[in-house]
């Protein structure tokens, strides 16, 4: 039983690091008179984006949406839209009223490229890009040691050379060097005596 359990703690680390989620992120789309800030936004399943109307013109609303067929309208089948987008709302009579569509991409079914129509009250259009990729972590694994990010600044470690001799060579060798320092020595002294 503590052998199972062992071997279960030393899988379980090596298993949660063979693949990585994406971190859900919320975009912001700016809806403006003649444009929007950006003009495309690119989207992983699973992040949101949303447009908010800015466009402080007197009576002008926008209506953001996939139209398929073109016949002017959201309504059909696998068309989506915002619905009316207000400049501002007055909350407290009309509790319908919006300034933002939050777009929640959390089917995949939603994965492609789209020119969304920006519909203004007015009767102007404003293409605008969509584009959702799925969330894909089926690449290869990198391989243990392999260089990740910037590799071209690596460094290269001068390779250490390594002695010959053995320890008791080199023993040896402190040796003599300890016998001719003392005869040294004494070789000066006898000088000095005789002087």
């Amino acid at each position: 039983m503590r052998g199972g359990i062992l071997a279960l703690l030393l899988v379980i680390p090596l298993l949660s690091g063979l693949a990585a989620a994406h971190e859900p992120d919320t975009f912001t789309v700016i809806v403006r008179e003649d444009t929007h800030d950006p003009m495309g936004v690119n989207l992983v399943i699973n992040d949101t984006v949303q447009y908010y109307n800015a466009d402080s013109r007197e009576n002008i609303t926008h209506n953001i949406g996939l139209d398929l067929n073109g016949d002017g309208d959201f309504d059909d089948d696998g068309e989506f839209s915002s619905g009316v987008l207000n400049n501002e709302c007055d909350w407290d009579n009309d509790s319908d009223c919006r300034v933002a569509w939050i777009f929640v991409i959390n089917d995949t079914a939603l994965v492609g490229n789209y020119i969304l129509s920006d519909l203004h009250s007015d009767g102007n259009e404003i293409e605008v890009r969509l584009n959702i990729s799925a969330d894909d972590h089926t690449g290869p694994a990198p391989v243990i040691g392999e260089c990740l990010g910037d590799c071209e600044d690596e460094e290269v470690e001068p390779e250490l050379k390594r002695s010959s001799q053995t320890d008791f060579q080199k023993g040896l060798m402190l040796a003599g060097m300890m016998m001719f320092g003392g005869a040294s020595a004494l070789f000066v002294a006898t000088l000095m005596q005789k002087a």
